[in-house]
C-alpha cells in the first residue's frame, strides 16, 4: 500500500490464533448484546402482564379494584326471569343428583353399598 507521501507502509497479517480472538470477540459481542436486548424485552413484557394482573397486587390496590368490581357487578342488569327459573332448575338437579356424594364425604350417611350389606 502507499500513502500520499508515497511511503510504503506494509499491513502485518493477523495469525490465526489472533483472528480466531477476533472472531470469538465479534461472536460473544453480538450475542451479549442480543441477550441484553431479550432480558429488557422479557422483563418489560413481565411487568406489563403483573400489572394487569391483579392477584399479584396486595393491600389497598387490591381492596379498592374489589370494591370497584363489587359496584360494578351489583349496577349490572338482572337476569331474566326465565333464565333464572332454568339456572335454578339445573342447580336442583345437580343437588339431588351429587347429594349422596357430599353427605358420605361428610360422614351424614352410609355410602349406599355398606348399606346393601347388613
Amino acid at each position: 500500500m502507499s500513502t500520499r507521501d508515497g511511503d510504503i507502509v506494509e499491513r502485518k497479517q493477523l495469525s490465526p490464533l489472533e483472528v480466531f480472538f477476533v472472531k470469538a470477540g465479534v461472536v460473544t459481542a453480538a450475542i451479549v448484546i442480543v441477550l441484553y436486548f431479550s432480558v429488557d424485552f422479557l422483563e418489560g413484557f413481565v411487568e406489563r402482564k403483573a400489572d394487569q394482573l391483579n392477584a399479584f397486587k396486595g393491600g389497598p390496590d387490591f381492596w379498592a379494584q374489589m370494591e370497584q368490581k363489587l359496584y360494578a357487578l351489583a349496577d349490572q342488569p338482572d337476569v331474566p326471569p326465565e333464565r333464572k327459573k332454568k339456572i335454578v332448575d339445573a342447580l336442583r338437579r345437580l343437588s339431588l343428583k351429587y347429594k349422596p356424594y357430599v353427605d358420605a364425604l361428610n360422614g351424614n350417611e352410609e355410602p349406599a353399598t355398606l348399606r346393601k350389606d347388613r
